[in-house]
């Protein structure tokens, strides 16, 4: 894929949303972030869930069964709905996976932006992408800003930059980069959870200590998406956490959290792992820009893990779950 120079952030002489109630579609809804979304936009927007299968379901939310493969159930949805702002979350995140299936990374990560981007332009809608710090090589010994070149090493990243390019043709289009972490819906389990399990049965978790990042917890991120529709934010924007750390501190300081013992995390380099998709060592991102733009601090990591014990010791995660949680963090049992 030839290069190509993303816009700063800009509102484009464009004026706002209305602050009145707005239909929002939500692709991917039944993933981490779709849960995430639905759970804050529901009551305050009109909201349309679609993915594959039914996911998480609350009082406002109405879902609507498509395969984005399928351009024609695609754009019928669309122009059914006729939605203010779609939030193209969907995406195949198994990195290795994308690797054995390139057709379908780029047929989910690309083909359906272009889709939904050439429908939504008829009635001068919204779309904000959601991309990956992934785009970069690692090089940088810094964090990376938008201004920066991407380059990505895999199938699932390069997919993802070619969705990013799409999106931006369209007149309010907007890329937030991100690392998302937090609680996944019913049995499926997120990096977060995988570590916490590790943690709570003491398992032993190896975790990459030179590989380097910005995650936010998938609610903050949640509400970043809607500020950023707020404020008629568009164009490309970095839109992590504040807390630079490794896959390995993330692992230490999730367990500090907790309070669970770290005897079986250690500690191993990206490059012995042998995977499929080869990995950048550096994803770290600046949010300077949607920082100023919003005029908003940037959670810390140390919040977002804050938040998951949070969500878990109140109930909010047996809900999403549907389904009663073990004590003690286990999670992945039913008391």
């Amino acid at each position: 894929m030839a290069s190509r120079r993303h816009p700063n952030v800009t509102t484009g002489g464009l004026p706002p949303p209305s602050p009145t109630m707005a239909r929002i579609m939500v692709t991917g809804a039944a993933g981490m972030l779709g849960t995430a979304l639905i759970d804050h936009l529901a009551g305050r927007h009109d909201v349309v869930a679609t993915s594959r299968a039914l996911g998480f379901q609350r009082k406002g939310v109405r879902w609507a069964l498509v395969d984005l493969r399928d351009d024609d159930a695609v754009r019928g949805l669309l122009l059914a709905e006729r939605p203010d702002l779609v939030v193209h979350a969907a995406a195949v995140v198994d990195v290795n996976q994308c690797e054995r299936d390139a057709s379908t990374a780029h047929q989910i990560h690309a083909h359906s932006t272009e889709v939904i981007r050439g429908v939504v332009a008829e009635w001068d809608g919204a779309m904000i992408y959601i991309s990956t710090d992934s785009v970069f090589d690692g090089r940088k010994g810094e964090p990376y800003d938008e201004t920066d070149t991407p380059a990505p090493l895999n199938t699932y990243a390069r997919t993802k930059l070619e969705g990013e390019a799409a999106c931006l043709e369209l007149a309010r289009g907007t890329v937030l980069r991100t690392n998302i972490f937090g609680w996944s819906r019913a049995d499926r389990t997120s990096f977060a959870e995988w570590v916490l399990r590790g943690l709570v049965e003491e398992t032993p978790r190896t975790m990459f200590g030179d590989v380097t990042y910005t995650p936010i917890h998938v609610t903050h991120f949640s509400e970043l998406i809607e500020q950023t529709w707020n404020a008629g934010l568009t164009g490309l924007l970095h839109a992590g956490g504040s807390t630079i750390l490794t896959k390995h501190a993330f692992a230490i300081q999730l367990a500090g959290i907790f309070g669970l013992s770290t005897q079986g995390i250690s500690e191993l380099s990206v490059d012995a792992a042998q995977l499929i998709a080869p990995r950048p060592k550096n994803t770290a991102l600046s949010g300077a820009a949607i920082s100023s733009s919003l005029n908003r601090t940037l959670p810390s990591a140390a919040e977002g893990m804050e938040l998951m014990r949070s969500q878990y010791d109140d109930g909010w995660v047996a809900r999403v779950k549907q389904r009663p949680m073990g004590a003690a963090y286990h999670f992945w049992e039913v008391e």
